[in-house]
């Protein structure tokens, strides 16, 4: 082994999820954030936590609305799944520059794209700081499920979208 940076480190560990945070913008249209890093946090009481970069639109959002989205892209999202993390939703509305049909959820005026294998509806409980990016610790409030739609990962240090193959 030799030493590298963190950074490449990330190109390693493929596939990694990929995750869209679905939040509303003050003109009432959706924001659409890709990351990659989110997890369960715990059961009882049901949390989850995302990390998003410090400057994203979509961190702002949570931060003032007190809600989000989280939801799991499928085979269907790879034509706008990375532009949609390296593309501010404060100045573009993100659905309509890359064509992205979203649909609504029961409990939730926050809309999601239509191919997605899960969501999860959630309610802000704090936020941390954590360098370049905020940790932000949220309540499950609804989770939905698609067990017809197939996920997609990050594959090549988040260079590309697609699905992963079991058994290689």
């Amino acid at each position: 082994m030799k030493e590298i940076s963190f950074r490449q480190m990330t190109g390693l560990t493929s596939p990694n999820p990929l995750t869209l945070v679905c939040t509303k913008k003050a003109d009432g249209t959706t924001n659409l954030s890709t990351i990659s890093w989110w997890m369960p946090l715990s059961f009882n009481p049901n949390l989850f936590a995302v990390a998003i970069n410090h400057a994203s639109h979509g961190g702002e959002r949570i931060r003032e609305t007190g809600e989000a989205v989280i939801a799991i892209p499928a085979v269907g999202c790879e034509s706008y799944i990375l532009g949609c993390g390296s593309t501010n939703g404060g100045k573009v509305d993100k659905a309509e520059k890359f064509g992205i049909e979203l649909k609504s959820l029961e409990g939730t005026d926050i809309q999601v794209p239509v191919h997605c294998t899960a969501a999860v509806v959630g309610k802000l409980v704090r936020y941390e700081e954590t360098g370049d990016h905020n940790l932000y610790i949220m309540e499950v409030k609804k989770v939905f499920g698609d067990e017809a739609e197939t996920p997609l990962f990050a594959w090549k240090g988040y260079a590309e979208a697609n699905t992963a193959v079991r058994g290689r």
